[in-house]
């Protein structure tokens, strides 16, 4: 991404009556005017710093955000919990950005439990009430392919199979075994929010032309989603 993008983004956010979290999306904040925005910090160098610095300047610029933080990321450590607050003090949401059934595959270990002790790190600086799931590489190398969210009984995905079916990765075998977002007290899945539009930066490029999106208010809510990864250059241009 570049300053244009940055430009861009900015007139798109402008046109809306209020920017805010994927919690008061969930929590009713439904109306087309209304911008929900958020960020996946996925696990590329910079991708921590530069989520604080997107926190500041949307801060200045009066927008809320949710930042979805990768639990088995490079910056998952101390530091991060210490500064994890910092998003809170400027009016945005944390949220947890779950790779548990991937970790699970990984470390031979259960995804509700890898998911439950990060949760509670997490917790331990900031709220925690929504979540989202992350697209690891090895949802496509297992077999069969699944997505992170299908661990939650609220996410079932039919056109991957069953909910409980067996997924194998080199020589570890893995039961689903979905359980309510209740279990680990969350509340929702921002990919499972309704949205009349969706605009993404996954993958370094904007799924649409932002000047297509700008007529979209009367077709429904408008949901954005920028990845900090992608922004790095971008920020650290940024004044403070």
């Amino acid at each position: 991404m570049n300053p244009r993008d940055l430009i861009r983004l900015e007139q798109l956010l402008r046109l809306a009556d209020r920017v805010v979290p994927m919690r008061d999306i969930y929590k009713g904040d439904t109306n087309p005017r209304v911008v929900g925005m958020r960020h996946d910090v996925d696990d590329n160098p910079g991708s921590f710093d530069t989520a604080l610095r997107i926190a500041e300047w949307e801060f200045q610029h009066g927008y809320s955000s949710t930042f979805f933080l990768l639990h088995d990321s490079h910056y998952w450590n101390d530091d991060m919990l210490c500064r994890a607050p910092l998003f809170e003090e400027m009016g945005h949401e944390v949220g947890i950005h779950v790779n548990a059934i991937a970790e699970g595959l990984r470390q031979a270990r259960g995804p509700h439990d890898l998911l439950g002790e990060r949760l509670a790190e997490l917790r331990s600086a900031v709220r925690v009430v929504g979540c989202v799931a992350h697209g690891d590489q090895l949802c496509y190398a297992a077999t069969p392919q699944f997505v992170n969210d299908e661990m939650f009984t609220e996410c079932r995905r039919p056109s991957y199979g069953e909910p409980d079916r067996i997924i194998t990765y080199r020589n570890v075998r893995m039961r689903l075994i979905p359980a309510p977002l209740r279990m680990h007290m969350l509340e929702y899945d921002a990919n499972w929010l309704p949205r009349g539009n969706y605009l993404s930066d996954s993958g370094g490029a904007w799924s649409q032309p932002i000047s297509n999106v700008t007529v979209a208010f009367g077709e429904g809510q408008l949901h954005v989603l920028w990845h900090p990864d992608w922004w790095v250059d971008v920020f650290a241009a940024v004044p403070a």
